[in-house]
């Protein structure tokens, strides 16, 4: 019998809620702080702070559950040894990776004295233990259930909803929006990738309020992106906007976030192709022409991916080569 997806969701501890909980706390300072650096885009004007208006307000929970688009994944009865394998990923990686370190370490403590006493396991049982887990790894990576859910096309760890309904394509209207962060889903899939749930859970809390900062930000003229224009726009403008500044945040906070970085750059090959539509911008684009490119889409009412990468284009060839 099949396993669905949302079956292994539902065994996921409830500690992990916690985790969450309490990373979303600690770094959503830091992040937020680091997407205003990136972007330059307020939540609150200084019109709205001189007038003691709110302005945006987007608040983040971590809620149970999944996205509908979950719902109708299935995996074969036999998933659970490729799910055990997942859960080891991080110690057979370090394994398969330390046994040439520990082949040289051999030869040359074969050559002091006490060579028996110092250097008893042999090669062949060294080399053994990285065949295996070569071995197990590649069966991991072929059959690996990450795979299936990465192509899913919309955000499944967490999601940026906002108010689109009754809203004039008035570009100072401050909508309704939140951020929710499925953290059964994180849980899931940080076993599968072998990592911390924190580290994940920080990625995911990034791209969102990524989504929330390119949507509702201001830029210094007190313009937004109206959520009509914005509801409308292609999913890879909106989600290559979103990547590129969590590729930046994380960059950015490297030194504090090291095993978010390494996970979303980890995850990135295997998503769809609207998760990848920012990757040329980093190699080829500055970030101020990537700024002015989303300025000017926000400001036109333009949704489409190729209306950006024109736009990109032109602000790159009027700002030169600097980066």
């Amino acid at each position: 019998m099949a396993i669905k997806l949302t079956d292994l969701i539902a065994r996921i501890p409830r500690e992990v809620e916690t985790k969450v909980q309490r990373i979303r706390d600690q770094s959503r300072p830091a992040v937020q702080d680091a997407l205003r650096a990136e972007c330059r885009l307020m939540m609150r004007t200084p019109e709205e702070t001189e007038q003691k208006r709110s302005g945006a307000q987007v608040p983040v929970e971590v809620v149970p559950g999944y996205p509908l688009a979950l719902e109708k994944i299935e995996f074969p009865a036999d998933i659970s040894r490729i799910l055990l394998l997942g859960r080891y990923r991080t110690p057979l990686e370090q394994a398969r990776d330390c046994v040439p370190g520990l082949l040289r370490l051999r030869d040359e403590l074969l050559g002091m004295l006490d060579a028996n006493k110092w250097a008893s396991v042999s090669a062949s049982d060294l080399q053994s233990v990285a065949h295996w887990v070569t071995a197990l790894l590649t069966v991991l990576n072929k059959h690996d259930p990450l795979k299936k859910v990465l192509l899913v096309s919309e955000d499944f760890l967490g999601v940026y909803e906002y108010d689109a309904k009754d809203l004039l394509e008035d570009q100072q209207a401050v909508n309704r929006a939140a951020i929710r962060l499925y953290w059964g889903v994180i849980g899931l899939v940080s076993q599968w990738l072998g990592c911390a749930e924190e580290d994940l859970a920080v990625v995911v809390l990034t791209h969102e309020l990524a989504h929330a900062y390119t949507q509702l930000g201001a830029d210094i003229e007190g313009r937004r992106w109206p959520a009509p224009a914005f509801a409308r726009a292609e999913t890879a403008l909106k989600e290559g906007v979103a990547q590129y500044y969590t590729d930046r945040v994380l960059h950015r906070l490297e030194r504090r976030y090291a095993g978010a970085l390494k996970i979303f750059l980890q995850m990135l090959p295997s998503q769809p192709a609207a998760y990848r539509a920012h990757e040329p911008w980093i190699d080829k684009s500055s970030p101020e022409a990537v700024r002015r490119a989303m300025l000017e889409v926000r400001r036109r009412g333009e949704g489409r991916l190729e209306d950006f990468n024109r736009r990109l284009g032109v602000a790159q060839e009027d700002l030169g080569p600097q980066r």
